[in-house]
C-alpha cells in the first residue's frame, strides 16, 4: 500500500505511538516526479520512482512516497518487486525488470534481505551491485537501487530519524557584515 510521505510524517510528529503501531515495518521510501493532471499515465498502485540523476535529469517537482513491505499471507515467503502487475511492489519504470528483486524476512531472526532476481540493470545495496540469487542483508537504514530507481529501506527507528532530518529547518548561516 502506497502512503504519502507528508501525511505519514505529520502523523508521526503528532502521535508517534499510533503511527509506530499502525504501519507495517519496514517501509520503502523514495521520491518520484509529480505527474501533471492531464498526463496519460495508467493508474498503478505505486508511482514511478525517482530516476538516478546520473542516467536521467530530474524534471519538475518531486513527491515522496512510502510503501509498507507487507506480506499478503503468512505462507508468503517473499515479496516481489518489479514492473509486472502481479508484483507486491510495482514500479512502472523502464530500467526495472518485470521481476527485478525479492524481499525476504528470516523467520528466526526477523532480519530482512533483498535478492536480485537476475534483473537486466541490477540491484544495488549501498551503491554495491549484488550477485543475482544471493541474499543481501538489509539493516535499519539501507540505500537501494533497482535499475535507475533509488529507494531507502527503513525500519521504524530509521524512518523516524529520516522524517526529523527531512522536516527540520536548514541550519542558520552566520555572516559578518562589516
Amino acid at each position: 500500500m502506497a502512503l504519502r510521505f507528508a501525511m505519514l510524517a505529520s502523523q508521526l510528529l503528532a502521535d508517534r505511538e499510533v503511527v509506530l503501531r499502525s504501519v507495517s515495518w519496514p517501509v520503502l521510501v523514495w521520491e518520484s516526479p509529480v505527474q501533471p493532471r492531464d498526463s496519460q499515465v495508467s493508474p498503478c498502485p505505486v508511482t514511478p520512482a525517482r530516476r538516478s540523476s546520473a542516467r536521467m535529469p530530474q524534471q519538475g517537482p518531486l513527491e515522496w512516497h512510502v510503501v509498507e513491505l507487507r506480506k499478503r499471507s503468512a505462507q508468503q515467503e517473499a515479496l516481489k518487486l518489479g514492473r509486472s502487475l502481479d508484483s507486491d511492489v510495482v514500479l512502472e519504470e523502464a530500467t526495472v525488470s518485470r521481476t527485478h528483486a525479492f524481499f525476504r524476512q528470516e523467520p528466526h531472526t526477523g532480519m530482512w534481505h533483498v535478492v536480485d532476481a537476475g534483473s537486466h540493470n541490477g540491484t544495488f545495496v549501498g551503491g554495491v551491485l549484488i550477485v543475482p540469487g544471493r541474499p543481501m542483508p538489509l539493516f535499519d537504514c539501507s540505500l537501494l537501487r533497482f535499475g535507475g530507481v533509488e529507494m531507502s529501506f527503513l525500519q521504524a527507528s530509521a524512518f523516524e530519524q529520516y522524517v526529523r532530518t527531512r522536516l527540520s529547518p536548514p541550519p542558520l548561516r552566520l555572516t559578518h557584515v562589516g
